[in-house]
């Protein structure tokens, strides 16, 4: 039976689990795991004062209850974002954890029955209090990024950037949420795009890029159709490929003819995929793609966007600001 390691301070004091926590102990030089807590069991004071008493920072559940704890960190996620007892890292991890399994369940659904849009809404509104309110917020949730491309990571991804890229720009709550929430689900049309389209490590064909070119249309009608769905929450979804300069798609507009949203939308979307390892191509470090953007992408992108961009990544690559 395999066994999977959880910080005890990820746990809500006076909350059920929903799956056994086991401690690891040592017997003969051979690890063994003792049930502590039933999942059905209300972890209170008593159980985290063992915890204190005995010096354990770690419990374990079994491998097959991992999709309950993730449930669990849902469920909890503005509690354990609240906590005093975790730093930025842990609850960077936590963010990360509930938005793999709430992007996989949303994009896996997404085409049949209705899904549950607030599950993401909610995601993005704990997730702006951590952002707003925890200094250490920006540089845990940006390292916390996956360098290997899925559609629900790429996904994640630009919705954490696109977050800290607003908070840059001093964008209002409630634009925060529609971008974050956009973004989030800003590839839905994807899930419409042949597997083996997607997933094609050469050149595609000029009839494959034609359909993949139907991505944002068809997930914006797909979002659209979704209750609890406002229209400027599907801003990512329909511009995230449109280029400043009017060449992009699927419509072609350029300029501020693009929302602001859909702007952003387009520069992280770029940065995202660039610095991920893809079927392709391999991951650019965030200068080069910095540069390379700059280079030979700059008519795709709102040019002061992209300066404010460089200014967010940090010291190191504000070098590029004199070129851009």
């Amino acid at each position: 039976m395999n066994y999977i390691g959880i910080d005890k301070h990820i746990l809500v004091e006076n909350s059920k689990i929903g799956c056994d926590l086991y401690l690891k102990v040592h017997v003969n030089g051979t690890s063994r795991y003792v049930l502590f807590c039933h999942g059905s069991e209300q972890y209170g004071t008593v159980r985290k004062g063992e915890l204190v008493e005995r010096s354990i920072e770690r419990l374990y559940i079994q491998a097959k209850d991992y999709e309950k704890f993730f449930k669990y960190q849902e469920e909890n996620l503005p509690c354990i974002l609240e906590s005093i007892d975790l730093g930025p890292k842990e609850k960077s991890r936590a963010v990360y954890h509930v938005a793999k399994k709430l992007t996989k369940d949303i994009l896996q659904n997404i085409g049949g029955t209705e899904i549950d849009i607030d599950r993401a809404k909610n995601w993005v509104k704990y997730t702006i209090g951590f952002i707003l309110n925890d200094p250490g917020a920006f540089s845990s949730l940006l390292s916390m990024t996956s360098h290997d491309y899925y559609t629900y990571t790429h996904s994640i991804n630009l919705s954490v950037i696109g977050l800290l890229f607003g908070k840059h720009l001093n964008l209002s709550s409630e634009n925060l949420n529609s971008l974050g929430t956009g973004m989030l689900l800003h590839d839905a049309g994807k899930v419409l795009i042949p597997l083996e389209i997607l997933n094609n490590p050469g050149k595609l064909t000029k009839h494959e890029f034609e359909i993949v070119k139907q991505h944002p249309e068809a997930g914006f009608k797909l979002l659209r159709d979704q209750n609890n769905m406002e229209e400027k929450f599907l801003i990512p979804a329909i511009r995230h490929h449109e280029n400043y300069d009017g060449t992009g798609y699927p419509y072609g507009i350029g300029g501020d003819d693009i929302e602001l949203n859909g702007r952003i939308s387009r520069i992280v979307d770029v940065y995202d995929a660039i610095t991920t390892k893809r079927c392709y191509a391999g991951a650019m470090s965030p200068f080069a793609a910095l540069d390379e953007m700059r280079e030979q992408m700059i008519h795709c992108i709102d040019k002061e966007l992209f300066q404010e961009f460089i200014r967010l990544l940090g010291p190191a690559d504000r070098g590029l600001l004199n070129k851009a």
